[in-house]
């Protein structure tokens, strides 16, 4: 399908640039896993956005010069997304996914950093994908002075997040990966207490989840603050 300006952003954003699939290819260390993803899955992809100082008026980073957004076109909607977290990791930049399959959107991001000061490689904490929408209710705002915070926000309307104090969102994003830790232990240690049939056993793992309760309610007050 044609890609126009999909997302509404200014002229000076717009690149509208298919990138040919052999260019992954050549640049990366592409194994036949993910080669057969490229085949098998993506039609075509088209650098549509380049987000900058130069395309926007705001200010960049040493570890954030551009945000680039990709709309990958797809073969099917249910696409594994271990092919965009692999670009992603690979890449220079900062990326947005859009996933468009007939006349349904939906926007993929994953939150990540760079592994050390050379900036050559990115390590993914975290992926957020939005729920599948028709095309024309695609959105996703440009919110911010600076490039990171407008990534941030990119994360926060993407993840469900929302609203979030400057420069949080990495505790947001670490976080909210503890409550999930949290909440699976908590649920494993009830499923054994439930099925321990001694009475002393079953007074110390209800200790242990008393105690897990409380560790859970405190990150979820760190969560809070950071909102």
């Amino acid at each position: 399908m044609p890609v126009d300006n999909i997302l509404h952003y200014p002229q000076s954003t717009i690149v509208s640039r298919v990138v040919p699939k052999t260019m992954f290819y050549k640049f990366m260390e592409v194994n036949p896993r993910m080669k057969s993803r490229f085949v098998n899955d993506v039609v075509n992809i088209t650098w549509l956005y380049k987000l900058s100082a130069s395309t926007l008026n705001v200010t960049d980073t040493d570890d954030m010069k551009e945000i680039e957004v990709f709309v990958v076109n797809l073969k099917q909607p249910d696409c594994p997304t271990d092919l965009f977290s692999f670009i992603d990791t690979n890449m220079p930049h900062h990326i947005v996914f859009v996933l468009v399959h007939d006349n349904s959107a939906m926007l993929f991001i994953n939150y990540k950093d760079w592994t050390d000061d050379t900036h050559t490689k990115f390590r993914i904490r975290q992926a957020f994908a939005s729920p599948w929408m028709p095309m024309a209710d695609l959105e996703l705002s440009v919110q911010g002075q600076s490039l990171p915070r407008i990534y941030d926000n990119f994360v926060a309307q993407v993840s469900g997040i929302g609203e979030h104090k400057a420069g949080s969102m990495a505790d947001i994003v670490a976080l909210r990966k503890q409550i999930v830790t949290a909440e699976a232990e908590l649920e494993s240690l009830q499923k054994k207490m439930r099925k321990e049939p001694q009475l002393d056993r079953q007074l110390a793992i209800n200790k242990q989840v008393k105690a897990k309760r409380k560790e859970l309610d405190n990150i979820k007050k760190k969560l809070e603050e950071l909102k």
